[in-house]
């Protein structure tokens, strides 16, 4: 999935198939299968079969069992409760589709029935399973009005070590600006996937945001869990919307006590931490922060320690990093 350069004057908004080569050093042709505002995809085995997973704006999740050449599940949250509500600050006011993962489900067909995760900016988080149909899974709703989880959801991902365990990075809403509650941001936990939610981290020091929303707490944006350390994830934060400042923190304790090591990675001084948040992600050989001026840095020991290298310079903004089997991780500013 990709916004296209036309090689004129526009952007060509959608998604493409790409073949590569025999060598795999480039692109042998590229086709477009979907035409539209495309913001994440999703590749995922079903039963033995790849199934393709196109998140979009306004907001939903499309499904393609033969890659792209037909679709499915338009309109699909169409019944969701409160789906009038959705929204987004900015012009023209559409919610979006930020994250599509893969969690938990009950009984003995759950490798081939998985839950179809989707963080919805502005929305909330939604799970489908195998009858097909979306449902909130916002946790309990307090006497506010609001609930658990605040609707401004960046990120939904399952802990890879256990997958009924969810984590969500969330922004914040205010009610002058739409018609959903005040809620505050920050990192969201939950244990029964996504029917209870608790804020486990408020997002760090931040710019003030609004008289009664996030005050002095910082704008959570992205989040990466490491598939080979239980417990270990990291989580970038902004100053402000839509992201703008970049701060790094890191827990080993799935999220209970969070680390500040934006100090450590600007100490490398061939790094430019660049003016919005950094896109985490963790690899074999270590954890990686992908910047808006595309540097690419590495940390092969501990993240800790001001132990980060450049990796590699990149000639655009990186929003999106991944390797194969596994969703990625993405942020848009």
């Amino acid at each position: 999935m990709m916004s296209w350069w036309n090689g004129r004057d526009s952007q060509e908004s959608g998604a493409w198939l790409a073949e590569l080569n025999d060598a795999g050093t480039g692109v042998e042709s590229e086709t477009k299968i979907w035409a539209g505002n495309a913001k994440i995809c999703a590749i995922h085995n079903v039963g033995g079969e790849r199934r393709l997973f196109l998140g979009t704006e306004p907001a939903d999740v499309l499904i393609s069992d033969d890659m792209g050449k037909t679709w499915r599940g338009t309109d699909s949250f169409a019944a969701i409760t409160h789906r009038e509500k959705w929204t987004f600050p900015a012009k023209p006011n559409l919610p979006h589709t930020m994250s599509i993962d893969f969690g938990a489900q009950a009984g003995d067909n759950a490798a081939d029935s998985p839950v179809v995760m989707a963080g919805i900016e502005v929305g909330g988080a939604l799970a489908m399973s195998s009858d097909g149909l979306w449902e909130n899974r916002l946790g309990k709703q307090r006497d506010s009005g609001a609930f658990e989880l605040c609707h401004d959801v960046h990120q939904l991902r399952p802990d890879p070590f256990s997958p009924e365990r969810w984590f969500a990075i969330c922004g914040a809403t205010q009610s002058k600006s739409s018609q959903l509650p005040d809620s505050s941001g920050g990192l969201f936990r939950s244990t029964d996937s996504g029917r209870s939610w608790t804020r486990i981290f408020d997002g760090g020091p931040g710019m003030r945001q609004s008289a009664t929303i996030g005050t002095g707490k910082g704008y959570t944006v992205g989040m990466a869990l490491n598939p080979k350390r239980q417990d270990e994830l990291i989580v970038c934060a902004g100053d402000k919307p839509p992201g703008i400042g970049s701060h790094v923190y890191l827990s080993r304790k799935g999220g209970e006590e969070m680390l500040d090591i934006t100090e450590n990675v600007k100490q490398c001084k061939s790094i430019d931490s660049g003016g919005h948040t950094a896109v985490p992600y963790f690899i074999d050989s270590g954890t990686l922060l992908a910047f808006d001026n595309g540097q690419v840095a590495i940390n092969s020991g501990d993240s800790t320690k001001p132990e980060w290298n450049l990796l590699c310079q990149l000639p655009g903004a990186v929003l999106s990093l991944c390797v194969d089997a596994r969703t990625p991780s993405s942020v848009f500013h």
